[in-house]
């Protein structure tokens, strides 16, 4: 399998992408959370399952994205 520079290029724009969208819902979670704490909860559901949702937060994106980066833009490129 060749490694085509479209798809280097591709991968890098998702990882990017997937970096922001990573940081966007890492703030949510934690707003969500803090909101919880200040109304008198204990965090709820974003407390409980801290490390599991946050690893799936980080996967999905930061794994994923570069992956669909690749793929769509060897597509375009027509390798």
């Amino acid at each position: 399998m060749e490694v085509s520079i479209a798809g280097v290029i591709g991968a890098a724009v998702g990882l990017y992408i997937g970096w922001l969208d990573w940081k966007i819902l890492k703030g949510m979670l934690q707003a969500y959370e803090m909101k919880n704490r200040q109304q008198g909860g204990d965090g709820g559901t974003a407390a409980k399952y801290r490390a599991p949702i946050g690893a799936v937060i980080f996967g999905v994106p930061v794994i994923g994205f570069p992956v669909i980066g690749y793929w769509a833009a060897s597509q375009l490129a027509g390798l």
